[in-house]
């Protein structure tokens, strides 16, 4: 009984931690703080000031540190989006730093001063939600019950096809003989004595020819990827459109059918795109959005989230996923067709699950959860 207890208290622990890499950032901080006047100024036993108002005070430093090094990698759109609000998460950091480790500290009575260094967690997903709640300009309400056809193909790598570099080698063989004759003239004696010699070059040259690697996936599931793009789209107030009921629409109305070849285009199977949609299918699809909708479709979602193979990550010992993620959208109007409005990607992600399906469905959330708030971020 108590082998199983702990059994399952083990993998609670993996999910619980899985669940915790899905939602939070991790960031490192450090500060020193310089310490007053006295006798003595630390505690040898602890390593740490006799005054603990200043160890508290070096742990908010270290914090504020941890937070501006996370802020410092957000991209120029969800920068804007920050600043503009920046005193709001400044005054309320404890709201979005949700723990904390003390990796070092360090009492100097030689410089009198005091050194934390400590790695924080900050829940990225509230952050984002506070920002996308607290955002709002023309940009975006200009969006609000505008119809939008989703094509957004979730794929997962299953063959990378390389080339052998070919080698074309040119060869130039060159050969010549000497002959050398010497006579001797002796009274009436004549001797003729000969040596000869024969020396052969060889020089060799030529290029290198490599191709590009080719890849092929196999699509994810189409309906789940529309779920989750219906869910994400919320906040920007859209009305979403499935690429399959267009081509119902579409097929109705005698056009032909345009969702095999697109997805066979995207798979690798078909094109020669390398992977992706051809120019020819995407103008089909625009020109059946504009005949179709008749001005209630009014923009185009159209990208890919691509997923690889899960491996067992070194520092954490669970699984670990990275999706590329690749989305347009195009405005679509009836004479210029598709104007792009905003892109996001090409962008990894890294998600953390109990097995390799967890860490792939993370993974794919998390991708999708970027393609919202960078939808957003960029068009606010």
């Amino acid at each position: 009984m108590i082998k199983k207890l702990k059994i399952f208290t083990f993998l609670a622990i993996i999910i619980l931690n899985s669940i915790s890499f899905a939602q939070t950032v991790q960031e490192k901080g450090s500060t020193t703080l310089t310490l007053g006047k006295g006798r003595r100024v630390c505690v040898k036993e602890t390593g740490r000031p006799y005054d603990k108002k200043i160890h508290v005070q070096a742990i908010s430093k270290a914090k504020l540190a941890a937070w501006n090094s996370y802020v410092s990698k957000f991209s120029p759109d969800k920068s804007k989006a920050y600043y503009k609000n920046e005193s709001k998460f400044v005054n309320s950091l404890d709201n979005y730093v949700i723990s904390f480790d003390i990796i070092d500290s360090e009492c100097s009575e030689k410089t009198r001063t005091y050194s934390i260094f400590l790695r924080a967690s900050i829940n990225n997903r509230k952050v984002d939600n506070e920002l996308t709640s607290t955002v709002s300009s023309e940009g975006s309400k200009s969006l609000a019950n505008q119809g939008v056809v989703v094509l957004v193909v979730p794929r997962k790598t299953t063959e990378l096809i390389t080339f052998k570099a070919r080698d074309t080698k040119v060869t130039e063989k060159s050969q010549s003989n000497d002959v050398d004759e010497i006579v001797n003239q002796d009274g009436d004696s004549v001797s003729i004595s000969s040596s000869s010699s024969q020396r052969n070059i060889e020089s060799s040259g030529g290029s290198t020819v490599t191709k590009s690697a080719k890849r092929k996936y196999d699509i994810g599931d189409l309906n789940d990827a529309d779920a989750q793009i219906n869910n994400l789209l919320q906040p920007l107030k859209m009305r979403t459109f499935s690429a399959a009921r267009l081509e119902s629409m579409a097929t109705r109305n005698g056009y032909d059918e345009f969702l095999k070849k697109v997805l066979d285009q995207f798979s690798g199977k078909v094109g020669d795109y390398g992977a992706n949609i051809s120019p020819q299918t995407k103008e089909e699809i625009i020109n059946l959005i504009i005949d179709i909708g008749r001005g209630k479709l009014n923009y185009f979602l159209l990208g890919t989230v691509d997923s690889g193979t899960p491996r067992i990550d070194p520092d954490t010992g669970v699984f670990k996923s990275e999706v590329l993620v690749n989305v347009q959208l195009y405005r679509i109007d009836d004479f210029f067709g598709a104007e792009a409005v905003a892109s996001v990607g090409p962008e990894i992600q890294s998600a953390f699950g109990e097995t390799d399906v967890l860490a792939e469905k993370a993974g794919l959330n998390k991708a999708f959860e970027l393609v919202t708030t960078s939808l957003f971020f960029k068009l606010n």
